[in-house]
């Protein structure tokens, strides 16, 4: 399995000589697609009978304010942030969609702006049937999507999809009969403007699979209005619900930790996004699934998942029933590796649940060195997690805001119980998407460079229509005389930028990779050039003898001013009087220099001038290495 990915969260990571890792462009390479955002476009599905609380949690990494709106009922409420805290804004219950009877789109949008990046989480509760979901900002929305929820034996199961912007096109193709007459496998499109909402939901069977596209970015929501999990016959049901990330942010590692207090196991469903999608449980092949297709597992114990393509990946919790614990139905959506971050704010409903945790998925080599709300969580609550590399635990948490951090990037799943109820959700994810990358190239391909100096490489990440992809991992590898590796994320411009300097000469070659994709280049490097003391240019100058103005009224202060071959000259003279003659006559002062040099001073009406010649001499390109500037000044007292 390959868990070297979770290296992804990192924005630079350097082992070797002299090596430095940046983005190579307009944006850092830390400006990652991830949780954090400044707008979003939410909605609540339908949850059981009742009237339920809706809720949004948000918090952010800096001071901020923001606004919360549902244009469709007129609300609007402004709200502020303090970083470590988590603000609790309560939507109107009426914000909340149909099953979508209709068919048609509903004005039930939620929009959140923020001044700066803050973190989104929403709540539908009503007693006995609650779960969360983690929202997406606008900036990682997508056009591709195939929805995950549960089955509908009893209650449907459902979707909805929420447009971003005015003119959105949303086709469907629903793996069940629905609510609104739309029978399995009919090909559905409407057209939905910004803040509308299309709820979606089964007659029979279960969504789960079915393909939404857009032409524009959208954010889909996916789940059951109460779900008997693992089956129809265990008490008692949840509302389910989750925001369904775009397909090219699936990952193909994960590692899952059970949920603190169950037993027998929790419930897991895989979804594919390409056809041939082999999954291994715990190094064991497990089922090949297609595109849109469903497998659904019991897995007892910490494991590790990995796929050969694309999957998404959810953690259930069971009914109470199924073994006997105060518990009830969620849906939490399980991290890829991949997309691991370094830190988290996070909540809990701020009441209605007695026990609540956070599972926690780090790299081993972290553990000790996890916070939560500023302490180091004890390496005894960590266990290892096969060969993967990583360690898991379930930590408890009180009531309202909480932080983790770590200094390698780690996966987080908050989840409470109380008696018949439950709720769950990630704590937060990178999404960049990598699933698009198509292209990687390494520049330049080959370069020369003298010992102890620096060279630096690109490497450059593009989809299929050469976009460049921010937020991709790309690992570096460096065979030769100078061996080292480094791992880096694309900035804005898709671009790592790594640079090391070469301490022995022959030919290194270095290798780019990401995902699937390979890319090389190579650096000469040449002997040590001798260091070699610069000599000072010489500066000659031949006088002329007197310093008394002739019967012409003129005087030759130098005849000649030279260097060597290897210099040229600048010489600049001044020339102020001293003391003038008689009162009534002309007087004027002049000091002119040819290019050999030759100094000629003229002058009358003065008794004495003072005259300044000042010369620099300049190594001409070529010669820099070797020959170092010089100067000389001369001043002359001449007299009349």
């Amino acid at each position: 399995m390959g868990m070297s990915r979770w290296l992804a969260g990192i924005a630079s990571t350097a082992l070797g000589l002299g090596l430095v890792v940046a983005g190579g462009g307009p944006a850092s390479a830390a400006e990652r697609p991830d949780s954090l955002g400044k707008e979003f476009w939410v909605g609540f599905t339908q949850n059981y009978f009742g009237t339920p609380e809706l809720s949004l949690f948000i918090s952010g990494p800096t001071a901020t304010n923001g606004t919360v709106e549902v244009p469709g009922i007129g609300f609007s409420d402004n709200f502020t942030v303090t970083p470590g805290s988590v603000t609790t804004v309560s939507i109107p219950a009426t914000a909340q969609m149909s099953l979508g009877n209709s068919g048609d789109p509903e004005s039930r949008g939620i929009h959140v702006t923020a001044k700066d990046e803050v973190a989104v989480y929403g709540l539908n509760r009503i007693q006995f049937t609650t779960d969360a979901f983690a929202a997406l900002p606008v900036d990682v929305l997508e056009t591709e999507h195939l929805v995950l929820g549960w089955t509908a034996p009893n209650l449907p199961s459902e979707f909805a999809v929420v447009a971003a912007q005015d003119g959105t096109e949303v086709t469907y193709v629903p793996t069940a009969d629905t609510v609104s007459g739309v029978t399995a496998g009919t090909s559905v499109t409407k057209t939905l403007n910004k803040g509308e909402a299309l709820p979606v939901a089964a007659s029979s069977s279960d969504l789960s699979g079915t393909p939404i596209t857009s032409n524009k970015p959208v954010a889909v929501f996916g789940g059951n209005q109460c779900a008997n999990i693992p089956n129809p016959s265990t008490a008692y049901c949840d509302y389910v619900v989750e925001q369904i990330p775009g397909t090219s942010t699936w990952g193909k590692d994960f590692v899952t930790v059970p949920l603190k207090t169950r037993k027998n196991g929790d419930t897991f469903r895989f979804v594919a996004a390409q056809d041939g999608t082999d999954i291994s449980l715990n190094g064991a092949p497990l089922v090949t699934l297609n595109r849109g297709q469903v497998h659904q597992q019991i897995v007892d114990g910490a494991s590790t998942v990995s796929a050969n393509k694309p999957i998404l990946v959810s953690q259930y919790s069971n009914g109470t029933q199924y073994d006997g614990v105060t518990s009830d139905p969620f849906m939490m959506l399980v991290t890829p590796t991949e997309q691991f971050l370094s830190g988290y704010t996070f909540t809990t409903p701020a009441s209605g649940f007695a026990q609540n945790y956070v599972n926690v998925v780090v790299p081993t080599s972290a553990v000790g060195q996890v916070t939560l709300d500023g302490a180091a969580v004890p390496s005894g609550q960590f266990t290892v997690i096969g060969s993967s590399g990583l360690s898991g635990a379930q930590l408890d948490l009180g009531l309202g805001s909480h932080t983790m951090t770590s200094p390698e990037p780690f996966g987080i799943g908050v989840y409470g119980f109380n008696q018949d109820d439950s709720y769950g959700y990630p704590g937060g994810a990178a999404f960049a998407a990598i699933n698009d990358v198509t292209s990687l190239s390494l520049t330049p391909p080959n370069q020369q460079a003298d010992l102890n100096t620096q060279v630096c490489l690109d490497a450059t990440v593009r989809d299929q229509n050469g976009q460049p992809l921010p937020g991709i991992t790309v690992d570096l590898q460096r065979t030769g005389p100078n061996p080292g590796s480094d791992s880096g994320l694309t900035n804005g411009s898709g671009v790592v930028t790594t640079c090391y300097t070469g301490a022995a000469a022959g030919t290194d070659t270095v290798t780019a990779k990401t995902a699937a994709l390979t890319a090389t280049a190579t650096v000469d490097w040449g002997t040590v050039k001798p260091t070699r003391a610069k000599k000072k240019l010489p500066i000659r100058v031949k006088k002329g003898g007197s310093t008394s103005l002739g019967a012409d009224d003129r005087v030759v202060l130098t005849k000649k001013i030279s260097t060597n071959r290897h210099g040229k000259l600048r010489i600049r003279v001044a020339c102020r009087p001293i003391a003038p003659s008689a009162a009534g006559e002309v007087r004027f002062c002049d000091a002119n220099v040819n290019r050999a040099g030759r100094v000629v001073v003229r002058s009358t009406g003065y008794d004495a001038l003072r005259v300044t010649v000042r010369v620099k001499a300049t190594p001409k390109k070529g010669s820099r290495d070797t020959w170092r500037a010089n100067s000389w000044r001369k001043s002359w007292r001449v007299t009349g």
